[in-house]
């Protein structure tokens, strides 16, 4: 019985380590690919979280950093936009003449980056 407890059994060695290794650097691998995320010139993103719920924060431009799984970035299109309007008069000869304006500063083509996250609450 005595050399039954001073027997040694073999660890598992170099492969072993390699495995656990490997399923480390995966997942760390995976982190860091998912973790950044990019905002293009024109837009706004709002983040996600799968615990708290939309965040208030509003992000610009740029390169942002989230957490993998628990956060996902919502991308909006914030450009203005002109917005045409159209409209019909008589002239003298009486007759009918459809007029086009273009107005870029309308209430509809420039979407309010500050309250970007609201629609998301509501729903």
């Amino acid at each position: 019985m005595n050399n039954m407890k001073n027997m040694k059994v073999p660890s598992g060695g170099a492969a072993s380590t390699l495995a656990k290794l490997g399923i480390i650097g995966g997942i760390g691998l995976y982190a860091a690919a998912n973790s950044l995320y990019n905002v293009e010139g024109g837009h706004r993103a709002i983040v996600f979280n799968r615990l708290v719920g939309v965040k208030d924060k509003v992000y610009p431009e740029g390169t942002h950093f989230v957490i993998p799984w628990f956060e996902r970035p919502v991308i909006y299109d914030v450009r203005a936009r002109p917005h045409l309007v159209e409209s019909t008069s008589g002239s003298r000869d009486l007759q009918m003449v459809k007029n086009w304006t273009s107005s870029p500063y309308s209430s509809f083509a420039w979407p309010a980056t500050y309250s970007l996250s609201d629609p998301w609450r509501e729903l």
